[in-house]
């Protein structure tokens, strides 16, 4: 049975600047707040009027600020790396035994690229996600790495129980989309995989905030994910049954 193995790189300048530039000017969850937040003297950005005077101005900031912070970076780099090392073929195996599918032979290498943007993005394209490289806390840092990788395994699951779903579904804003970022954090607070993070993973304020009926929609899926391992039901019954609730509540997403 073969498993993948992460890497920790240094995540190349074009994808951090593309990145940084798309959650600044185009994310239409306003999540750009996070980046000037860690980042104040990026703000400076939105008084330039052509994109490529703003992606040239996001270039050189990057490229100083990690000069200045050359020593950090590369310290919490090992120390997420050691971290992980502890945990992944476990994690990796017990995501397996949840998804009741193998990890495909052909993905040997999964890229966790070092990033300056505290916004974590994840391409399916070539199992790579960026991860900030300053959390105050590790077990901060293994929860993103979680959160991630299950969305590889859990996508090549989706293409199992649905042959005909179109890859771009995957991305936001398409209703897939939305419901692997819930399915994600419900699935790292299994109690199997939880003995290996040690706190409880995260969901989107945005989805707090949607409700059905008197649940919130982590509330709401938590509860369909109890249901389903309470009755042993395989993982293929829960992601029909969640996929059917999200269509059905598909309107509660239009302005999301």
């Amino acid at each position: 049975m073969a498993l993948p193995k992460i890497y920790f790189i240094n995540i190349p300048l074009p994808i951090e600047v593309d990145c940084i530039h798309g959650f600044l000017f185009k994310n239409k969850w306003g999540w750009g707040k996070y980046i000037t937040k860690k980042h104040p003297k990026i703000e400076k950005v939105y008084s330039i009027n052509e994109e490529k005077n703003q992606v040239e101005f996001l270039k050189k900031y990057i490229v100083n600020y990690k000069k200045s912070n050359k020593t950090i970076i590369i310290a919490n780099k090992k120390k997420y790396q050691k971290a992980w090392d502890k945990i992944e073929k476990d994690y990796f195996e017990l995501l397996q035994q949840i998804m009741s599918t193998e990890w495909p032979k052909n993905k040997e290498k999964i890229k966790a690229m070092i990033s300056i943007n505290p916004i974590c993005p994840r391409f399916l394209n070539d199992w790579s996600f960026s991860i900030f490289y300053k959390y105050k806390k590790v077990e901060d840092a293994i929860e993103v790495i979680m959160h991630e990788c299950c969305h590889f395994l859990y996508f090549k699951k989706w293409k199992e129980v649905f042959p005909n779903a179109k890859s771009k579904t995957f991305e936001c804003p398409y209703i897939e989309w939305h419901l692997s970022e819930i399915l994600a954090p419900v699935i790292l607070n299994d109690l199997r995989i939880q003995k290996l993070l040690k706190k409880k993973a995260d969901f989107y304020d945005e989805y707090k905030k949607i409700y059905i009926g008197k649940k919130n929609l982590p509330k709401y899926f938590k509860l369909l994910y109890k249901k389903h391992t309470k009755q042993h039901s395989n993982f293929d019954d829960f992601l029909r049954k969640a996929y059917l609730e999200i269509k059905n509540h598909r309107d509660k997403f239009k302005n999301v």
